[in-house]
């Protein structure tokens, strides 16, 4: 038996008393050989664990049924990690105690070990040339909850990236409004908040707008809105850029530090836009895979066709400003390789069905 606590750091778990780290993968490889059955008890409990602190006050019957498994192991877990006092179970559902807290990074750390996620995550940033890649298990395609869970990694990252004084533009789309549903601040952060491109044909909640307002709510910061169509005429569009509000909010998005977005597979968003038909045409037949802010992008990154939106002009942002991205399900995984190939990004949010159809393609 291992006396101590476990220490973890970023990219590895340190039992206390060691020689040093263990990295995460030796250290699962190392359990499965060793005691293979308390590895995988381990494991659904680790899982049980983390999942009640993102989803609580959660039934064990809800649980069950978001992890697709049998209600008998959760409960088993449960029970368990109950009577080592980890959990209450009351009337709204199971809850983390105190106790928990100081547990609940190393049983992240060890989940996300077993389900094979952090080497995903180190393989996948490499390949696409990318800082960090953050994936939540599960596919966005297969269980509309996993795009919460990847909204939730997101603006763990947003959050940290963003300091007082910054300019974080952000696009419209599902994957950014549930990343603004899980940013927040404990003390007022003095950031501005503006929309990254006008308003596409979807609805209010989702468009960049609306959520820029939300996250600035939830920071305590401060908005500009764009109160123009995401597509117009050239000639229409440089008339508005001289309205001095709408000059404005462009000066603010090209001086941006952060610029967070969403992808969208080009099919799927030529028939949103109503592009016209002999334009989505040609564009498919050139190999569209990828979309964002309004572009198109074939699977080498190769720009298609740029952006007549009004919104931000990616040749003129500042060197500094980090870009990051939400997208997932297998579905995007070729949009999600067409738009990071085109140009640099901090971080990509993610899910597992996502990663593993982006390795199988770059591998």
């Amino acid at each position: 038996m291992i006396s101590g606590t476990a220490r973890v750091h970023p990219g590895r778990i340190t039992p206390a008393g060691g020689d040093g780290a263990v990295m995460q993968e030796d250290f699962v490889q190392l359990m499965r050989q060793l005691a293979p059955d308390l590895a995988e008890e381990m494991a659904l409990r680790s899982l049980v664990l983390e999942r009640i602190a993102a989803l609580a006050p959660i039934g064990r019957r809800q649980l069950a049924a978001r992890l697709h498994l049998p209600e008998r192991e959760i409960r088993g877990a449960a029970a368990a990690l109950r009577e080592q006092g980890f959990i209450e179970l009351n009337a709204s559902g199971m809850v983390l105690t105190d106790k928990a807290a100081d547990m609940l990074p190393v049983a992240q750390a060890f989940s996300r070990a077993m389900r094979g996620l952090t080497d995903m995550e180190t393989r996948l940033a490499a390949l696409l040339n990318i800082e960090r890649v953050c994936i939540a298990a599960g596919d966005a395609d297969l269980d509309a909850h996993v795009l919460q869970d990847v909204g939730r990694l997101a603006a763990q990252r947003v959050r940290g990236a963003l300091q007082n004084g910054m300019t974080i533009a952000v696009t419209g789309g599902e994957s950014i409004q549930q990343t603004a549903r899980h940013l927040q601040s404990q003390t007022p952060l003095n950031v501005m908040v503006v929309p990254a491109r006008g308003g596409m044909g979807r609805s209010v909640e989702t468009q960049a707008n609306t959520i820029a307002a939300e996250i600035a709510q939830r920071l305590g910061g401060h908005h500009r809105l764009i109160h123009l169509p995401d597509s117009m005429n050239d000639a229409a569009r440089q008339e508005m850029l001289r309205l001095p509000e709408v000059a404005e909010v462009m000066a603010l998005i090209q001086r941006a530090d952060v610029i967070l977005h969403g992808i969208g597979r080009a099919e799927s968003t030529m028939k949103t836009v109503n592009l016209p038909a002999a334009t989505a045409r040609q564009l498919m037949k050139q190999g569209a895979a990828g979309e964002a802010f309004g572009a198109y992008y074939d699977g080498e990154g190769r720009c298609l066709m740029e952006s007549s939106s009004v919104g931000v002009d990616l040749a003129r942002l500042s060197p500094s400003c980090r870009m990051m991205a939400v997208a997932a399900g297998t579905s995007k995984a070729e949009a999600i390789i067409a738009v990071l190939r085109h140009h640099p990004h901090t971080l990509l949010a993610t899910d597992e069905g996502a990663a593993r159809r982006m390795l199988s393609l770059l591998s």
